[in-house]
């Protein structure tokens, strides 16, 4: 801060001479200080920011002023300067990020948690899950397990309406240890086999089935063929049960077409072991005996009533022939009730939702049924359902007619058919 002095000079005029005043350097002040107000205005101590000094002006001479002797100007008013206040840098506001829509993502639930499901409908679905992946497994066990064998005639005749299977029960006792076989009351194995049964299914085209069972004492034509032991053979009449044991199945099923007109499109073979084991492994079949039996053959003995049979006494009582007075034909009717009520017991919850008893009878069919060289499990299962059918009475259970069931022929007591009535049913299932 600058002051001047005024001198009279010599000429009596006044001369202001400024006067430097050394320069100190500015204190610091704190960075909060007090400013007091004059009277008027209303005092308040508040808080400032630190001052800044400025630097110091250079002096600038002041050129002496003319003054009339008269008047002595009075002494200017110096105010004091308006402190500085140094504004705080401002901060730069943080650029803010748009905010984005709320995106909810679906829950993923691992077991736990709540389900869009309630609780029975889960466990209703896990079950029919396992019981679906069960018969998956079921069916590739059964495909990988199935015995084949040749089955298709040597000379085989045009297809026909519908679809036919040919049922076979063979007198094989193959798989059965000498102990099983005393105990079955099977005699031993002569080597040649004949069959026991023979059932002739039709499926038509609306999946309607007909069950036609063929005596094995029937009295018919077997084709020219060449035997097992290499001999050539000349048409001739036979019982055909000789076809199986002179050709095995192949003959055997050229026999039937060629007294049929039918085609036969698979073809299913059965043996003693067979009946047995699956009888067992469907907890027995329930049948009705119309009478005492006893039977020395057989082994058979059983009182007259509905009853359930196990595999052994079911497997006696569809091989009994001598102890029935029907003979051949009483022995066809049996094997059929015992067809339709295998395939009843088959169909109750207690054996189709039992995994350990399905098992048991998918393992007891493959180890000793054979089904032809052509036939998958699918074809088996179009079998099953037709069988389901005759066993509900949807169907239709009948057997060959005939005019003689024991009549003397050349091949002994034979089954001699009514060829009018007989060709009248196969013509009606679509034979050529």
């Amino acid at each position: 801060m600058e002051s001047t002095v005024y001198r009279r000079g010599s000429d009596g005029k006044i001369v202001g001479t400024p006067e430097a005043k050394p320069v100190t350097e500015t204190p610091v002040e704190p960075i909060f200080s007090v400013t007091t107000y004059r009277a008027g205005e209303i005092g308040q101590t508040q808080a400032q920011p630190k001052i800044v000094a400025e630097k110091p002006q250079p002096v600038i001479p002041v050129q002496p002023v003319s003054v009339q002797p008269t008047s002595v100007p009075a002494t200017p008013e110096v105010k004091a300067p308006s402190p500085v206040v140094a504004q705080a840098p401002v901060a730069k506001p943080k650029p803010i990020a748009p905010k984005l829509p709320e995106i909810k993502m679906p829950k993923i639930s691992f077991g736990k948690g709540k389900s869009r499901y309630p609780r029975p409908i889960r466990y209703i679905r896990n079950i029919v899950l396992a019981y679906l992946g069960f018969y998956i497994v079921l069916g590739f066990h059964a495909a990988s397990s199935l015995d084949k064998m040749p089955a298709s005639a040597n000379v085989a005749l045009a297809d026909t309406a519908g679809t036919n299977w040919l049922l076979v029960g063979s007198d094989s006792r193959e798989g059965l240890t000498k102990a099983e076989r005393k105990e079955l009351h099977t005699g031993k194995d002569e080597g040649s086999q004949r069959t026991d049964t023979i059932m002739l299914i039709h499926i038509d085209d609306s999946g309607k089935s007909t069950l036609v069972s063929l005596p094995r004492d029937s009295y018919v034509t077997i084709p020219a063929h060449i035997a097992l032991d290499g001999s050539s053979v000349e048409d001739r009449k036979n019982k055909i049960n000789t076809a199986y044991g002179k050709g095995g199945a192949p003959l055997l099923v050229e026999t039937i077409e060629r007294n049929t007109g039918l085609h036969i499109d698979h073809y299913m073979e059965v043996g003693f072991k067979g009946i047995r084991d699956i009888t067992d492994a469907v907890g027995g079949v329930n049948m009705c005996v119309p009478a005492d039996v006893t039977d020395e053959n057989s082994g058979l003995s059983l009182l007259a009533g509905c009853q359930e049979l196990d595999g052994k006494n079911a497997l006696a009582y569809v091989r009994m022939r001598y102890a029935d007075p029907k003979g051949d034909l009483g022995r066809v009717e049996r094997q059929q009730q015992y067809l339709s009520s295998v395939m009843k017991k088959v169909a109750t919850p207690a054996v189709l939702l039992n995994p350990i008893s399905m098992w048991k009878l998918v393992d007891a069919g493959t180890e000793s049924v054979n089904v032809g060289e052509s036939d998958s499990v699918m074809d088996i299962g179009n079998l099953a359902r037709a069988m389901r059918g005759l066993s509900n009475g949807s169907g239709t259970l009948t057997t060959v007619p005939v005019t003689d069931a024991d009549a003397n022929t050349a091949a002994g007591s034979s089954v001699i058919w009514d060829d009018a009535a007989a060709r009248e049913l196969f013509v009606s299932l679509g034979a050529n």
